[in-house]
């Protein structure tokens, strides 16, 4: 039996995101999406056996996602078929580099990704938790602020010297979509209001302690990168806390390397998403060769 990817259209049936029990994606996907992208189908004799979603999240960089296959149709190389199909849409677009994240528990995903060429470059923890409901926590010597658009240049050289970008090879999250940190993006951010930073005052000028990069969604705030001193990190922590009152949303979710870093946070437990309980592991493959 022969088996087509195409593009789906409106009309097209697609499988549901979870598929023989597996989701092939975090529930919030598609509400936390910052990219339209392309869905393709895999057609078996007049029916759907498959499905993935391809997203460019740069001019350069392409994002692989929600890959699925019907339960009867596995294990005959469909998964690999739209891969391939993806990565065609993504090389039309002019993407040189394509990235998908696998939960770190499901070893049979990482398993089909290692057969169609893509290598682990990172592994990132994601957690949640609600907001502390007492008082917001901002320490008095690290004062807060929405840096200004002519500050992005220092914000984006604040996160390129932090520990969390160099485990992540520069690449951060947006949604649940990683790409490269470019000058760019750090403007469009901090122009969006989506960056905070805590400032050290002294004699001298303020510089910064602690930047995070963040969205609003109706479950609360999604931190993609925070990092910074103890004190700073929680200024800027507690002044989220205090705008998420204000928008009536009581959860945070942050995407750290090491859940360790987030010890000075006024929370008391962390909870692993229930998508990736064990965390994340982003791969990627190179299209330009």
């Amino acid at each position: 039996m022969t088996v087509l990817v195409r593009p789906a259209t409106r009309e097209s049936v697609q499988l549901p995101l979870v598929v023989g029990g597996r989701a092939s994606a975090p529930a919030e996907w598609e509400a936390w999406a910052e990219e339209p992208g392309v869905d393709l189908v895999a057609h078996e004799d007049g029916r759907i056996v498959g499905g993935v979603h391809v997203s460019m999240v740069s001019r350069t960089e392409a994002w692989v996602e929600c890959l699925r296959v019907h339960p009867e149709a596995q294990g005959r190389g469909i998964a690999a078929q739209l891969v391939k199909g993806a990565e065609g849409v993504a090389r039309q677009y002019g993407a040189s580099v394509a990235r998908t994240a696998v939960p770190a528990h499901e070893y049979a995903a990482q398993a089909v990704a290692e057969r169609v060429g893509y290598r682990s470059v990172l592994r990132c923890t994601v957690v949640r938790a609600p907001l502390p409901s007492g008082p917001a926590r901002i320490p008095y010597d690290a004062p807060v602020e929405v840096p200004a658009a002519a500050h992005s240049a220092e914000v984006l050289r604040f996160l390129e010297a932090t520990p969390a970008l160099a485990a992540w090879q520069q690449l951060v999250p947006l949604g649940w979509r990683f790409r490269r940190l470019v000058p760019e993006l750090v403007t469009g951010l901090v122009k969006d209001r989506r960056a905070l930073t805590a400032l050290q005052p002294s004699a001298s000028g303020s510089v910064l302690q602690a930047a995070a990069l963040y969205a609003w969604h109706d479950e609360g705030a999604v931190i993609s990168l925070s990092w910074g001193s103890p004190s700073g990190l929680q200024a800027v922590f507690g002044a989220l806390t205090d705008e998420a009152r204000g928008r009536r949303t009581f959860h945070v979710v942050i995407f750290t390397p090491d859940v360790r870093s987030l010890e000075s946070l006024d929370v008391r437990e962390w909870t692993p998403h229930a998508w990736c309980p064990e965390g994340l592991i982003v791969v990627e493959k190179n299209l330009a060769t």
